[in-house]
């Protein structure tokens, strides 16, 4: 029994290329909400720790932390998958790096 013969069951329309569904819009606003949540936690880490470029990349779902720190070598990057672990990340960062200029002047 083909599709179009009278008694067939009617199937669902096809959803255009490019177009969600309700299930993939219920999504996409969720991830949405998350995404806006986490780029409050990265605005609150810029904030707390001034000087430090900080994002959050929701392509990899994770936050990232940028700076050159004072007689480093090279910038310092960082990722954490929350804005704790990268808030801890920063802080053990700069204690190092204090720790090493107070060396170095003594």
């Amino acid at each position: 029994m083909s599709v179009f013969e009278p008694g067939a069951p009617a199937a669902a329309p096809p959803t255009p290329v490019g177009v969600a569904g309700p299930e993939q819009a219920a999504g996409r606003l969720g991830a949405v909400v998350v995404d806006g949540e986490r780029w409050r936690e990265a605005a609150q880490l810029r904030h707390d720790h001034a000087g430090w470029v900080v994002v959050w990349l929701a392509a990899t779902g994770e936050f990232h932390a940028y700076k050159r720190l004072r007689g480093a070598p090279r910038d310092t990057a960082l990722s954490a998958a929350t804005a704790s672990d990268l808030a801890a990340q920063i802080e053990r960062a700069e204690s190092a790096r204090s720790a090493a200029t107070r060396r170095s002047q003594t």
